[in-house]
């Protein structure tokens, strides 16, 4: 039964997941918020190569104006690449209907909670961890709502976690094996450089793995890394839909050379910040023309015609794309026009402003006083509110675990911790540091979701004592036998954690009962106005 449940348990996360996404989702027939530029944008891109224009802002598709675009160059603000996702959509259901423009994005958020599960997995080995995980994104309102709609941060939202996951074998790669044996080198062949076992069975927190070689021993430089390749041609994908997905490439870059140097200082290496900074510069030479070549690939369109928005007709595409790239820049950092659902990066954690997307209301026909339907990516207070609250506790629990082993082998928990957190902060501290413009929207914050998922589950996984183990060593624990809070350690007797997993459950089972709640101001349902008014918990969410 074990075994099967390895299968059942994701299959049912992933089938909640596509439930909430898929159902009803041509509901609403027209477009509705920014739809009105991405999915026109997509139907003429698919036609000519590149955006054009299109006659007037009705958002109706009925009929012939679903392909009433002109042959006139559009001026698109954003890379083409998720112009071209929500095109396949299009492609299999056609231009007339809401599945047509939104399947592929919900395609997306399915397959960004099936990549969650397996990042969430990837760190902790725990089943239980990874479907808690998978299963919070699945019922998060804020990444159900930007599936069901046809913008271009549903798809950024999985090419980022897609990006994190490569990130994180990529790390694996370059310690996975340390716990058998320490021979492994870090150009991945046997036999060339036992100090680097030492070093990564270290950083791992296997420190009773066995390694040869003496200390101070050179680490070899690491270039063969098909995992950093997978990771940066992910997050150049991730920018070819919008330049955001830069940052998080950013960050795991920085993050994986801190790791090198923090290994290379704890083994005693000579010139190890020289050698670190080497290193350094050979992972940024694979990574970053690799995100280049893939981001440039996505306006193939646009250069192999002469029609798009300031191509010129000459074979020099290359300075049209310059050029066109400072006007796309301009624009993004000179927008400064009011939106009565803007909100300041600082009130996305906790949802406080969320971007109301379609709202209708009537009388006449309606069995109730008055009916409304709309779609607002309202979100689910548990799973929102308990994100936050974790990847605070998390940070926490990261920056006392790596004080408490600054002179010995290091918490796992700390790597791990680092990584989610320093996740979600790669797509939300930037618009903190650069806030300059007023149209900036709640649902920014989607790319956030799979982050904060995590950091959920891990702690959730914690409270019920699951051991969550390394892959170096696999009875290696991340401290999923201490007190989340105090960091004392538990007793291993199960009955220490019954309190703990009824918690958990509990607390699941109530998520999953707001998530059918609130689904319908999440789906444009029909409702009376008395249900919509009765999720509008917050002034803000009116």
């Amino acid at each position: 039964m074990r075994s099967h449940l390895r299968w059942i348990a994701p299959a049912l996360v992933l089938g909640i997941a596509a439930a909430l996404r898929f159902w009803a989702l041509g509901r609403p027939g027209t477009l509705v918020f920014d739809e009105l530029f991405y999915v026109r944008d997509a139907i003429s891109q698919l036609a000519h190569g590149f955006p054009t224009v299109w006659p007037d802002d009705d958002p109706s598709m009925a009929g012939e104006r679903a392909t009433a675009y002109t042959d006139a160059p559009a001026n698109a603000v954003h890379p083409p690449l998720g112009k071209w996702i929500i095109g396949l959509g299009v492609l299999a259901f056609g231009p007339g209907n809401g599945w047509g423009w939104r399947s592929a994005g919900a395609l997306a958020g399915v397959l960004a909670a099936a990549v969650t599960m397996r990042l969430a997995w990837r760190m902790s080995r725990s089943l239980v961890v990874a479907c808690i995980a998978g299963l919070l994104l699945a019922i998060d309102g804020v990444h159900v709502v930007l599936s069901r709609v046809g913008l271009l941060d549903g798809p950024l939202t999985l090419l980022v976690v897609l990006g994190a996951l490569c990130f994180w074998r990529d790390i694996e790669a370059d310690g996975g094996d340390a716990g058998r044996g320490g021979a492994r080198g870090r150009d991945g062949t046997q036999g060339r450089g036992g100090a680097r076992g030492r070093g990564v069975a270290a950083a791992e927190g296997s420190a009773e793995s066995s390694t040869e070689g003496e200390r101070g021993t050179p680490i070899p430089l690491r270039w063969r890394r098909p995992w950093l390749l997978a990771a940066a041609a992910a997050f150049g994908a991730a920018t070819a839909v919008k330049w955001s997905g830069l940052y998080p490439l950013a960050v795991f870059l920085i993050l994986v050379t801190m790791r090198d140097l923090a290994i290379r200082l704890r083994g005693g290496e000579r010139r190890a910040v020289r050698r670190a900074a080497a290193q350094a510069g050979l992972t940024a030479a694979i990574a970053l023309p690799t995100a280049a070549v893939v981001y440039l690939s996505s306006w193939a369109g646009w250069i192999a015609t002469s029609g798009g928005w300031g191509r010129g007709a000459g074979p020099n595409w290359f300075v049209s794309l310059v050029r066109s790239h400072a006007e796309m820049w301009s624009w993004h950092s000179t927008l400064s026009a009011p939106h009565p659902f803007q909100a300041h990066p600082v009130t996305w954690p906790l949802a406080l402003r969320p971007t109301a997307m379609y709202e209708l209301r009537w009388t006449e026909g309606c069995p109730w006083a008055d009916c409304v339907a709309g779609i607002s990516p309202l979100p689910n207070p548990l799973v929102t509110w308990g994100g936050a609250a974790a990847l605070l506790v998390l940070g926490a629990l990261v920056a006392r675990r790596a004080w408490e082993t600054r002179r010995g082998a290091p918490d796992p928990l700390v790597l791990v911790g680092a990584f989610v957190v320093l996740g979600y902060l790669s797509g939300w501290l930037p618009w903190m540091l650069t806030f300059s413009r007023s149209a900036v929207f709640q649902f920014y914050a989607v790319v956030l979701t799979p982050f904060s998922a995590i950091a959920l589950a891990l702690l959730l996984g914690m409270l019920c004592g699951v051991p969550i183990r390394t892959r170096a060593g696999r009875a290696a624990e991340l401290g999923a036998l201490r007190d989340p809070v105090t960091g004392r350690a538990l007793p291993r007797e199960p009955a220490a954690y019954e309190a703990g997993r009824r918690s958990v459950g509990v607390f699941l089972a109530v998520a999953l009962v707001l998530a059918v709640l609130f689904f319908p101001v999440w789906s444009g349902m029909p409702v009376a106005g008395w249900f919509w008014d009765a999720h509008l918990w917050l002034p803000g969410w009116d």
